[in-house]
């Protein structure tokens, strides 16, 4: 069946969403942030987080449409040129793990630029599986890059030098739709890095992505992930991972933190900053996993 567009462009849950995230290694220093804006339900939303070893902190909002989509709450995009980015945040973000939730005062500016070709998910998928993640997304376009600039935590500057993901989506955004998903990137240097997308609805699964070696996107087809938890969270995770042109890759990764974004009265988001192993090289990268509330 096709998917109708122009329908799913009426659906009161049709979303376009802006989603970057970095690590510097140096610093261990992890941000991850998203605008999303559903104008048939008059919604604008974002999250911005930033996990460190002495913070996981950050905050979640809704706000009515307006007409500037790449800016809320002091979370601001700026598109320089294509594949290149500025991404400023001016504002607080709460540790909620405490009695009273923690604020920290935060404020980026860091530039963001490509280092891979953008990648469209529908080099990986067929018909069917269009079909099947159209209550999720039906434009899905994944691109690695570098980050630098200063990110400043009540005070404390950190110089950015950092690798990370921005992604690109359109289409109706249930989250309820999908049973879970596992949405899992890793820079291993400027010419090395993969993105996987393993989606689960009740018709079955759709997996998409990339793996970039310094040339061109192969086209993920096929992912075989074994996932552990840890008290309900995913720890570890190995990935057999299979590209259109019948290449094998296989990684191993490890949550070094997480942090928690509710999206619903039934689902979470866990975000994670985790570290991997392909062949012996090391990279670090977010792993997301949306899963049921317990």
């Amino acid at each position: 069946m096709d998917v109708d567009l122009e329908s799913l462009k009426k659906h009161e849950e049709w979303n376009e969403s802006y989603y970057f995230n970095f690590h510097d290694k140096n610093n261990d220093l992890t941000a991850f942030m998203r605008i999303g804006n559903k104008v048939n339900k008059n919604e604008k939303s974002m999250f911005f987080f930033i996990m460190s070893p002495q913070q996981i902190a950050g905050i979640k909002l809704e706000t009515p449409c307006d007409d500037n989509p790449l800016e809320i709450a002091g979370l601001d995009y700026q598109e320089l040129e294509s594949g290149k980015w500025r991404l400023k945040y001016n504002g607080s973000i709460f540790d909620p793990r405490g009695e009273v939730p923690h604020e920290f005062k935060v404020k980026m500016d860091v530039t963001w630029e490509a280092l891979n070709p953008v990648m469209d998910y529908v080099e990986c998928v067929d018909e069917k599986q269009t079909e099947m993640s159209s209550s999720v997304a039906s434009e899905h376009y994944e691109q690695f890059g570098k980050a630098l600039g200063k990110v400043e935590v009540d005070g404390e500057v950190f110089e950015i030098e950092a690798l990370g993901e921005r992604d690109l989506s359109r289409g109706v955004r249930e989250w309820g739709s999908p049973k879970m998903w596992m949405w899992i990137n890793s820079e291993f240097s400027d010419e090395a890095a993969f993105n996987i997308t393993k989606l689960s609805v009740d018709e079955g699964d759709i997996d998409a992505g990339y793996f970039y070696t310094g040339s061109a996107n192969q086209p993920l087809t096929k992912s075989d992930i074994d996932l552990k938890f840890n008290n309900g969270i995913p720890s570890t995770f190995k990935m057999n991972l299979f590209d259109k042109k019948g290449s094998h890759y296989s990684v191993d990764g490890e949550v070094i933190r997480f942090g928690m974004v509710p999206v619903d009265e039934k689902m979470i988001l866990i975000e994670t900053i985790s570290k991997y192993d392909w062949d012996g090289k090391e990279g670090y990268g977010v792993a997301e996993f949306l899963v049921g509330k317990p």
